[in-house]
């Protein structure tokens, strides 16, 4: 066990890791722009850098199309992403599937580049970024690249907050406000403000939300408060600080037959992020972090025990950015560092230091544009963990992109999955302190043909093998457990298509057809359906401007849990969802008032064993910006 104290001189010696020089940046575009390595701005986003290079890896939607399509939380930013689902769960965080994995953890979240997946649960906590302060969020498909950070075996998430505008006027103030309500209670609101401030200049959220649910005890309050404060330098470097605080308090119902009425949770969280991006001798870019968590929970169970858990997390994170001359060349090369500690009263103090150093390499040869990265972490109580990236990309022609990626990631177990359960309530899981950590072998092959702007197909066949998987397992007393298996194999194919017409319709395509055995048993994986099929379409009225948009989501038969029993399958399903979204004139502003009914036709199914869906879910209200 690492003493506290030298916590600080490690991380201090990993920042001595970064190179102090290499060749220097400059690049010109040729027409195969899929695969060229982007221009390097000193003060630009690596990963913004890394979406232009391998376009065929990551989604990204901008905070153009979050207003347009009136998109209220992360979870619904996630849904409209080919490939992904996102299930809610009657705790703290959610579950998020990319490419059909079943998996509740595995998911690696990022924020401005920095983690904010917790050692506490691995679930995963979207509710407490407000979506008036996000600028953009990026998916990563596996295997992901070694610099956003370790336990990115089933895909990574990064969501960029807004970088305040600069008023000209000091006495103006942008503000946007919304409000709206719906079935079941539902009842929220939002107001954001962006003013001068300090030198510098400031945004600023609120926001709230009440729901009582279909079920007994399923009711949530939540809110929270955000605020980001950039300044800019002379030399053109930055300085941002972001803190968020996020409380809510909610029921937990639990599944059919294991009722809990009376449990329920009350949650908070406290975030600080300090971040300065700049140049680097001149001839390459810095983005440093320094970050911290606070969180708490009250767990109130049936029994009327009383369960609290603290977890107290502080990092920092440096990672730097060169380019040879001529763009020939991108190289990466990061740190991170960070201390965890866990308090909870059934199970004690626990604590967890991490360090990890990353490089990847991506050269350019004519039309080809091979990528090495490695990445290695060191934990107190896992010891050293490697990561692995490599692959190449081949532009066969402008329209014709093909690659082939191999990867190598390790998930240490949480504090949760260790422990004992701190995202919902303790009537329904419990810990397993002999866990081991997960070792994930992932590999894809695509092939990506572009029509012109806004028209393409994709395909890509994809596998991932996993020793020592942690999966749930639930007892005689219905309380889940976690455990590992010794191996278990994933594979399928993934097919995304895009296509506007000239009319204003739009439709988007993705299916993921896929294969998984437990090697153990030879039975399927837990909630890994053979089939997942999601197709959107959208329609704007360009006389009214109005934007009809409507979705359909098809997801085939899986078993809740590993022993596959019958009355363990879940049924397939069908889900309908619309949104309609208006445009009209109010005192001088140009508000949208929106309308939203999901699971149209009150579809039956369920989430997970014993978790039935809330039925048709509508909501209404209206949104501006003045």
């Amino acid at each position: 066990m690492i003493p506290f104290r030298f916590w600080f001189i490690i991380q201090a010696l990993l920042l001595l890791t970064v190179p102090s020089e290499t060749a220097s940046a400059g690049e010109e575009k040729t027409s195969n722009e899929g695969v060229v390595l982007s221009e390097v701005v000193i003060t630009a986003e690596k990963i913004e850098e890394y979406v232009k290079n391998h376009p065929q890896d990551i989604k990204v939607v901008q905070r153009q199309e979050i207003v347009e399509r009136n998109l209220s939380s992360m979870e619904e930013i996630l849904k409209i992403m080919p490939g992904v689902e996102v299930y809610s769960s009657s705790g703290i965080g959610s579950r998020i599937s990319i490419r059909g994995s079943g998996r509740s953890s595995g998911v690696l979240v990022l924020l401005n580049g920095r983690p904010l997946n917790s050692n506490q649960y691995g679930s995963q906590d979207l509710s407490s970024i407000p979506v008036d302060i996000i600028e953009s969020v990026s998916l990563f498909k596996p295997p992901v690249p070694v610099w956003l950070g370790p336990g990115g075996s089933d895909g990574a998430i990064n969501i960029v907050t807004r970088s305040p505008e600069k008023k000209e006027d000091k006495q103006k103030i942008s503000s946007n406000a919304k409000i709206g309500g719906g079935s079941y209670g539902l009842a929220e609101g939002s107001l954001s403000q962006q003013l001068p401030l300090f030198d510098g200049n400031a945004l600023v959220s609120a926001t709230g939300k009440h729901r009582d649910g279909k079920r007994e005890n399923s009711d949530r309050t939540d809110g929270s408060l955000a605020m980001n404060w950039n300044r800019g330098g002379s030399d053109g470097s930055s300085y941002d600080v972001n803190g968020r605080y996020y409380q809510a308090e909610f029921g937990s119902p639990g599944p059919t037959d294991n009722l809990t009425p009376e449990a329920r949770q009350d949650y908070k969280k406290f975030s600080l992020d300090t971040k300065y991006k700049g140049a680097l001798c001149e001839i390459g870019s810095l983005d440093a972090t320094l970050y911290t968590d606070f969180t708490s929970l009250d767990d109130h169970a049936q029994s009327g025990v009383l369960s609290t858990v603290d977890d107290r997390k502080v990092g920092v994170k440096a990672d730097t950015t060169w380019s040879e001359d001529g763009g020939g060349a991108d190289l990466r090369v990061g740190v991170l560092s960070e201390w965890d500690a866990y308090d909870q009263s059934l199970a004690g103090d626990q604590h967890r230091f991490r360090n990890g150093v990353n490089s990847q390499y991506d050269r350019r040869f004519g039309d080809f544009t091979p990528t090495f990265g490695l990445r290695g972490d060191l934990t107190n109580d896992f010891g050293f963990n490697p990561g692995l990236l490599t692959g190449v990309g081949w532009a066969v022609s402008k329209m014709v992109l093909c690659k082939i990626k191999g990867g190598y990631a390790v998930n240490v177990p949480t504090f949760e999955q260790l422990y004992q359960s701190t995202h919902g309530s303790i009537d329904q899981t419990r810990g397993n302190p002999d866990l081991e950590e997960e070792r994930v072998w992932s590999y894809d092959l695509g092939i990506e043909y572009t029509f012109a702007k806004n028209r393409l197909l994709q395909m890509t066949i994809f596998r991932s093998d996993t020793s020592d998987l942690i999966t749930y397992q639930r007892g005689a007393d219905l309380i889940y457990r976690p455990t590992n298996l010794d191996s278990a194999v994933r594979q399928g194919v993934e097919f995304i298509g895009k296509y506007l017409w000239d009319v204003g319709l739009g439709s988007e395509t993705s299916l993921t057809v896929q294969d998984s055995e437990n090697r153990d048993t030879g039975k399927k994986l837990p909630y890994t359906p053979s089939i997942k099929l999601k197709e959107t379409l959208r329609y704007t009225l360009s006389e009214y401007k109005t934007r009809l948009e409507g979705s359909i989501r098809y997801e085939g038969s899986r078993y809740s849990q590993m022993e596959n029993l019958l009355t363990q399958r879940l049924d397939d399903f069908v889900v309908v969802d619309t949104k309609l979204i208006q445009p009209f004139k109010l005192a001088g502003m140009s508000p949208d008032g929106y309308l939203k009914v999901d699971n149209l036709f009150d579809t039956a199914y369920e989430n997970h064993i014993g978790y039935p869906n809330e039925g048709i879910v509508c909501s209404v209200g209206v949104q501006m910006k003045f």
